[in-house]
């Protein structure tokens, strides 16, 4: 079978690639790999003596909760379209508020590998994702989770210092 023409004009002109002639930008430097340690402030900027670690993008906990996160959502969307096409009504899940919020912070949660041990309201709590998580659906912590999520936004903080382009 013959090939069609080709339905974009031809080039009369080659050029040689980038990757020919050597001239490939190398952006490895840029890319979010550092952990990074962020001083929780009072709301009015003060340093509270409290630091959460966070991690970068690639960490391989923060890479399990998205894949987890991916296989969840490719879930619900099979039920969904499996109701639709036996003609039936898709029904979902009923959350309390609680659940709501915990499922809000997840992905942050995947990304704290640490805090310093902290006192709140008489009781010492120290880090596990439990604990970070109890913390930041608090609503009163709502300073503290504004911080988090800014910073793990912020992939500059992720990024070695030394990196120039």
């Amino acid at each position: 079978m013959p090939v069609p023409p080709s339905p974009f004009p031809a080039k009369e002109k080659i050029v040689k690639t980038d990757i020919e002639t050597g001239d490939i930008a190398d952006i490895t430097s840029f890319v979010p790999t550092e952990n990074t340690v962020l001083p929780i402030l009072t709301q009015d900027g003060r340093p509270t003596g409290w630091k959460w670690t966070l991690c970068a993008p690639g960490n391989p906990k923060a890479v399990a909760f998205a894949d987890d996160q991916a296989r969840r959502n490719l879930h619900k969307q099979k039920l969904i379209e499996q109701a639709q096409v036996n003609g039936k009504k898709y029904q979902s899940e009923e959350n309390t508020p609680e659940q709501a919020r915990r499922e809000n912070v997840g992905w942050i949660i995947a990304r704290v590998i640490d805090f310093t041990p902290v006192k709140l309201f008489g009781e010492v709590y120290t880090f596990s994702d439990k604990t970070a998580e109890d913390l930041l659906i608090k609503p009163e912590l709502g300073f503290v989770l504004t911080q988090v999520s800014e910073a793990l936004n912020a992939d500059k903080l992720f990024t070695k210092t030394s990196a120039k382009p």
